[in-house]
C-alpha cells in the first residue's frame, strides 16, 4: 500500500495501521517526511506514549534518532504522558531537555528506564554469563540458580539513572518503573535518599540488590507511596540500625504492594517485620523462596505462619496472591494433609505440593488460585504441572530438578503444551532416560524458549533437547562442556539448525582448547567465560 492509497482511508484504519509500525520512531519521523498535514495531525495528536527501547544506537536508526530528537520531539513535547527510555538515551533526553520546553514535558506522568544489558542482535534481556550465575558445584541444595535479574557493578548506571531521576521535568512524575532485569547495586550504596526530587511518585517499580535497600526506600518514600513493587536479590544478616529502620518506615497511603525474592533467602523474619509495617495495605503479592534456615522454629511456610506473621497485622486486606516456595532438611514427618489444614481459616483457593528428594532435602509449595507467578523452581516429576485447567500457562521460567527419577521424552511433550509462554528452561537431573525416543527428531516444540542450561544433567537431556526438540528461537545456552563437545562430535544436522541463532554461549569448564570447534559450531554466538 504506498501513501496515496493509505490516505484515502478513513481516520480509524489509519490510526489502526499506525499502531503496527515498530519501532514507533519510524512512523513519526515518516509522518514530518510526508508533508501531508493530515496524517501528520493523525500521527502527532495521539502521541501519549514514547517509546525508545528499540536499538535505535545502529544504523540506520541513528540518523532517525537524530530527526526525532530535531524535528519530532518538539512538536509533541505537550502530549507526551508516558515516556520509556534505555540507559544509553539518558544523555540525548538531558541535552533535548536543555535546550527545549523549559527543560520541562508538563504533562508527564510516568516514565520507564530499562538498562539496556540486552542482546544485540536479539534485543533480548540477557540472562547467561553475569555475575549471579553459579555453576553446580558452587549450588547448595534447592537453591535457585536462574536470576531475576542482572546484578551490575558499574557505578556509571546507577549515576546515570540516578541524574536523570533529579532532572526537573522527572518532578511531576507520579509513575516510575526501573528495568526489573537488572539492579545496579551503586544506586543506595552510600544510603543517600537518591529518589528525593520524587516528590510526586506515587507507584514505584524497583529491582535492589539487598533487602536493607527496600528499607532505606520505604523509610524515605514510604509516606507518598500508594503501589510499591521490589524485586530483591539477596537478604543480608541484620544491620546494627536495622530494627529502629524498620519501625521509621511510615506507609499510611501505600494500598498495593509486591515483593518479588526468587532467590532462596534466609532471614524470614525481616521479611516480616517490614510487611508488618504496612497496615493499610489491601492487595498484597509476595513471591518468595524461604531457604532451609529461613525460619524458626523449623517449618515450611503454611497457612498458619502466613496469618501469625503477616494477615493479621494487615486489618484491609481484601486481596492476597502468593507463591511461596519453603525448603527444609529431613521433613519427612510432615505430611501435605498438616499444610492443608493450615488453611482451612483462609477462604482463597489455594493448592499446595509437597516433595521430598534423595538429597535429604524437602520444600513446599504453596500458591495462590489463579496462579500469578511468571517462574516455578526445582520442579520434579511429582509435580502437578499438568492439569485441564491450565494453571501453569503464564510461566516462562522453569527450573526442573529430581534425583528420584529421570525426566522422560513425554515429560517434555506435555510441558511443551503446558507451558506454551517458556523462555528459560534449566535441568538439573544426573538419570538416564529409561524411555528414550525412538526417532531422529520429535513433534515436540517450544516455540518461545530462549534460554536454555544444561549443567547438571546426564547426556541424554541434551540429545534430546538439541538434537530432537524443536527450538526456533534459543539464542543463549549454557551447557556441560564435556556433553557439548560429544553433541558437535555427532554432526546431527537438526543440533546444527537448533544452535544456529545461539548469540551467547557458555560451559561449565573453560573452553580454550576447544574454542574453535565450539565457535565453528555456533556461528554467531558470543563465548562466555
Amino acid at each position: 500500500m504506498n501513501i496515496v492509497e493509505l490516505l484515502d482511508l478513513p481516520d480509524e484504519l489509519i490510526l489502526f495501521i499506525m499502531k503496527k509500525v515498530n519501532p514507533q520512531v519510524l512512523l513519526l519521523c515518516s509522518a514530518i517526511n510526508i508533508s501531508n498535514k493530515r496524517f501528520e495531525q493523525l500521527a502527532f495528536d495521539t502521541c501519549y506514549a514514547i517509546d525508545l527501547t528499540f536499538d535505535y544506537s545502529r544504523a540506520p536508526y541513528k540518523l532517525l534518532m537524530e530527526q526525532f530528537y530535531s524535528n519530532v520531539l518538539p512538536r509533541v513535547i505537550y502530549n507526551i504522558k508516558s515516556l520509556t527510555i534505555n540507559c544509553y538515551h539518558i544523555s540525548s533526553i538531558k541535552r533535548f531537555m536543555k535546550n527545549n520546553c523549559n527543560a520541562t514535558l508538563p504533562n508527564l506522568m510516568h516514565v520507564k528506564i530499562l538498562v539496556g544489558a540486552r542482546h544485540g542482535k536479539t534485543s533480548m534481556p540477557i540472562t547467561i554469563g553475569n555475575s549471579l550465575m553459579f555453576y553446580p558445584d558452587m549450588r547448595t541444595p534447592l537453591f535457585t540458580t536462574v536470576p531475576q535479574f542482572i546484578l551490575s557493578p558499574h557505578k556509571m548506571i546507577g549515576e546515570k539513572i540516578i541524574t536523570f531521576c533529579r532532572l526537573p521535568f522527572m518532578h511531576a512524575a507520579q509513575s516510575v518503573e526501573l528495568d526489573e532485569n537488572l539492579v545496579s547495586y551503586e544506586i543506595f550504596a552510600n544510603n543517600q535518599p537518591y529518589f528525593d526530587q520524587l516528590k510526586q511518585v506515587t507507584h514505584l517499580c524497583i529491582s535492589l540488590w539487598g533487602f536493607h535497600q527496600c528499607v532505606h526506600l520505604l523509610v524515605h518514600m514510604g509516606s507518598q507511596l500508594h503501589s510499591f513493587t521490589v524485586t530483591i536479590g539477596k537478604v543480608y544478616d541484620k544491620k546494627p540500625d536495622f530494627i529502629s529502620k524498620v519501625r521509621s518506615i511510615s506507609c499510611p497511603n501505600l494500598k498495593k504492594m509486591t515483593m518479588i525474592m526468587y532467590r532462596n533467602f534466609n532471614n524470614y523474619e525481616q521479611c516480616t517485620s517490614v510487611l508488618q509495617r504496612l497496615s493499610n495495605v489491601e492487595y498484597l503479592i509476595l513471591l518468595l523462596a524461604i531457604d532451609q534456615d529461613g525460619i524458626r522454629p523449623s517449618h515450611f511456610i503454611d497457612g498458619s505462619i502466613l496469618e501469625k506473621k503477616i494477615l493479621q497485622y494487615m486489618p484491609r486486606l481484601c486481596q492476597f496472591n502468593y507463591h511461596i516456595r519453603s525448603i527444609l532438611k529431613n521433613t519427612f514427618h510432615i505430611t501435605i494433609n498438616q499444610i492443608r489444614q493450615s488453611f482451612l481459616k483462609h477462604k482463597q483457593s489455594f493448592d499446595c505440593v509437597l516433595d521430598h528428594f534423595k538429597n535429604k532435602y524437602g520444600q513446599c509449595q504453596i500458591y495462590s488460585l489463579p496462579f500469578i507467578g511468571s517462574r516455578l523452581d526445582f520442579i520434579s516429576n511429582r509435580f502437578p504441572l499438568f492439569d485441564i485447567k491450565n494453571t501453569f500457562s503464564n510461566v516462562t521460567i522453569l527450573l526442573l530438578f529430581d534425583d528420584v527419577k529421570p525426566f522422560e521424552s513425554i515429560f517434555f511433550e506435555r510441558a511443551a503444551r503446558a507451558l506454551p509462554r517458556l523462555r528459560t528452561l534449566e535441568i538439573i537431573n544426573q538419570l538416564e532416560q529409561q524411555e528414550k525416543p525412538t526417532t531422529q527428531k520429535t513433534n515436540i516444540d517450544f516455540p518461545h524458549l530462549a534460554v536454555l542450561i544444561l549443567y547438571d544433567i546426564h547426556i541424554d537431556y541434551a540429545e534430546e533437547f538439541l538434537c530432537q526438540i524443536h527450538l526456533p528461537s534459543l539464542i543463549e545456552l549454557a551447557i556441560n562442556k564435556d556433553i557439548l563437545l560429544k553433541i558437535i562430535s555427532q554432526n546431527r544436522q537438526h543440533a546444527r539448525h537448533n544452535c544456529s541463532k545461539v548469540a551467547r554461549i557458555l560451559t561449565s569448564k573453560s573452553s580454550h582448547q576447544s574454542i574453535d570447534t565450539i565457535r565453528n559450531f555456533f556461528p554467531q554466538a558470543d563465548y562466555c567465560e
